[in-house]
Order: structure tokens, then C-alpha cells, then sequence
């Protein structure tokens, strides 16, 4: 997919945007390149699609010093609101997810609907630091070893990132990113969110196990829950199209204040006419 650099508040972002249709912002995991949404971004071509780098991670520059969530979640509103877009959806995935639970409430009048997908409300890190540190370290001597729970789990997982190029190999992203998490949580704020929310889990999710995805469907006032059979934390990737199919259909749903899909695919059609006038 084509990226291109911009400045977003004194950093170098590397932003793509893809499709035509409504506004719908992606946001990727753990030391996600913007290439791990590729297969997603292919089956929602009649959706304008706006994904990134985060800073640290592939071309985006690193920040001198690790970024909390809230400046995350304020650096994605600054990006779009750069790009011409005032009102989109949002689905974010495994860390995403929570960077995308802090983007809407932070700045609500921003998000129209939420999709979270393998992910919590953060009262603890979803990956461990040492066994990050362990794989990277095995990685460099050329064996990973084998171990039990969820260390192998976590391990699996990015092994597979890896291998499919969709995960930075760069140690300090995942420091940085991690950082970000210390002490975060969402969990007394969720209350507060007042737009419809779609929550998306695999039954086989050994990283984030579904019981989170409960907790956050109790928690948000307007959520709705999908688990999706025989899938892992990966299912983004490994069931692109299913994951694509819940989304259309979820984004698709007119509820009773809401503008319809082609009313937003209007109002997107002239934020980037806006914008090519303004380049």
C-alpha cells in the first residue's frame, strides 16, 4: 500500500490511505507495520482506509522519549485532523485497541463507531517485557527456545510477525511501546463512552484471553460482542475477510441519529477534495 511522511507534532509520521468510501482509521498492534494491515485493507476497498506507523515503529521517527497513551491517542487526532478528517470509525487491534479506547475518549466528538479487536481494557501489559527481550535475544543466536504458557505463546506470535514482515524487528519500539501501557487502563472511563462499540475476540487467543473482550462488553455502555470460532490474536491477518465481513456489517447498521454509510462516504468525498486543495 502507498505511504507518505508527514510532521505531526515535531515527528516524522508514515501515513497510508487507501479506497474510496467512509473514513475508517485502523490501528495496528504491537511493533505493527502498516503492512499488517494489507490483506484487511483489500477487502474493505469501498472504505477510505487511514492507517500508520506509530512513532517508533517502521519509517515513523523515533521519539526521544518513550510517548504514555494519551499523547499517542493526541497525535492520531492531530494526523487526521492534518488529513481533513473530523469524523471517522476506528478499529484498532491488541495494543491499537487500547490506543483506540483512549482516542475516543479523548476526542469523542472524533469517533463515530469503535471496533476492538483482541484487546483489553489494559489493567495489565499484554505482553510481557522479558519475553520480548528473550525472543529478539534468540533471534540474534539463531534459536528460540521452548518454553511453557504464555512466554511460548507470545513468542509463537512474533515469530509469525517476523517471518511475515508485519512486525518491526527494532528491540526499542517494543520498549517504547510497552511503556506507553505502564499503569494505563481504561477500565473506569469505559463508562463514559457514548457511541456504539463492536468488540471482536478469537476463542483461541492465547495472548489476550476472552475474557477480556467480556469485561469490555460490560463495561461500554453501547458495546456488542463477536467471538469468532477456532481463531487466534491473529485473525486480522489469518481471516481477513471474515474480520472484514463483521466490520462492513457492524459500520453498515443505521441506528436511530446516525448518518447513513452514504452520507459519510459523502462527507469523506469532500474532506479529500479539501484536502488536494490544500497540497
Amino acid at each position: 500500500m502507498p505511504s507518505r511522511m508527514m510532521t505531526v507534532t515535531d515527528l516524522q509520521v508514515n501515513v497510508s490511505i487507501a479506497g474510496q468510501g467512509p473514513p475508517l482509521l485502523l490501528l495496528n498492534g504491537l511493533g505493527g507495520l502498516i503492512k499488517t494491515f494489507d490483506a484487511l485493507r483489500n477487502e474493505l476497498g469501498d472504505y477510505t482506509t487511514i492507517t500508520l506507523d506509530v512513532p517508533g515503529v517502521g519509517k515513523s521517527q523515533m521519539p526521544r522519549w518513550p510517548m504514555r497513551l494519551p499523547s499517542h491517542a493526541d497525535l492520531i487526532a492531530e494526523m487526521l485532523t492534518q488529513l481533513g478528517f473530523d469524523h471517522v470509525d476506528v478499529f484498532g487491534v491488541s495494543w491499537g485497541g487500547a490506543l483506540a479506547q483512549e482516542l475516543a475518549l479523548r476526542h469523542p466528538t472524533m469517533v463515530r463507531r469503535l471496533i476492538l479487536a483482541a484487546t483489553s481494557a489494559g489493567p495489565v501489559l499484554l505482553v510481557k517485557p522479558a519475553d520480548i527481550l528473550e525472543f529478539f535475544r534468540g533471534s540474534a543466536g539463531g534459536k528460540q527456545p521452548e518454553r511453557d504458557g504464555s512466554a511460548s505463546s507470545t513468542q509463537a506470535l512474533l515469530r509469525f510477525g517476523v517471518v511475515k514482515r508485519m512486525l518491526t524487528v527494532r528491540l526499542r519500539t517494543y520498549q517504547h511501546q510497552l511503556t506507553a501501557l505502564v499503569g494505563w487502563t481504561s477500565l473506569l472511563r469505559l463508562s463514559r463512552l457514548r457511541i456504539r462499540t463492536l468488540i471482536l475476540i478469537g476463542d483461541r487467543d492465547t495472548l489476550v484471553q476472552p475474557y477480556n473482550a467480556h469485561v469490555l462488553r460490560r463495561s461500554i455502555p453501547q458495546a456488542e460482542l463477536r467471538v469468532l470460532k477456532g481463531e487466534g490474536h491473529f485473525f486480522v491477518v489469518t481471516s481477513a475477510r471474515r474480520t472484514a465481513g463483521l466490520i462492513r456489517e457492524f459500520l453498515c447498521r443505521q441506528q436511530n441519529g446516525e448518518g447513513s454509510a452514504p452520507e459519510i462516504a459523502n462527507r469523506a468525498g469532500k474532506q479529500r477534495l479539501q484536502r488536494a486543495k490544500t497540497v
